[in-house]
């Protein structure tokens, strides 16, 4: 059962594996070129989409976090290896392992893998993300005790 509650494989915001946040999403015709074949840029909103939901299942929204802590998160760099592609149709996962967790930053690894057919995963893409929390003013920030426990909590389960 995932932290959020949901059963493995069936909760929106994906679960826990050990160390990792699995997020599973389907290729849409959006997320294709004119080949089938999914453009480069997506693999970063796919990665986007997997940190926001790491996030909703450790207990903490974006949207509270930035209102009541007045707190958001800003990519400060991104280093991706692209591997094999993913075509309309794949089901895939992105895997979050978050690596460090420092005042106002953190550096988590992030797998997107196609979900073969008979059982498995192939790696696509691999990423390694570091991000800045922000205050209002775009400055640095440091992250809440709540937010920052939670994170090294889920590195301790690695």
């Amino acid at each position: 059962m995932g932290a959020d509650g949901g059963v493995r494989g069936t909760s929106p915001s994906g679960w826990f594996d050990g160390g990792a946040h699995v997020f599973p999403i389907r290729v849409y015709y959006e997320d294709t070129d004119a080949a089938g074949i999914v453009y480069y840029a997506n693999y970063l909103r796919f990665a986007e989409r997997a940190r926001t939901e790491l996030m909703r299942c450790l207990g903490t929204e974006h949207g509270p976090l930035l209102e009541e802590a007045g707190i958001a998160f800003a990519v400060r760099s991104c280093n991706a290896d692209y591997l094999l592609p993913a075509r309309l149709d794949d089901a895939l996962v992105v895997r979050t392992r978050i690596r460090e967790v420092r005042g106002a930053s953190l550096r988590a690894d992030q797998m997107v893998a196609r979900c073969e057919p008979a059982g498995g995963e192939t790696e696509l893409v691999g990423m390694q993300i570091r991000l800045a929390c922000m205050d209002g003013n775009l400055r640095p920030a440091r992250l809440p005790g709540d937010v920052r426990g939670a994170l090294e909590d889920l590195i301790a389960r690695a």
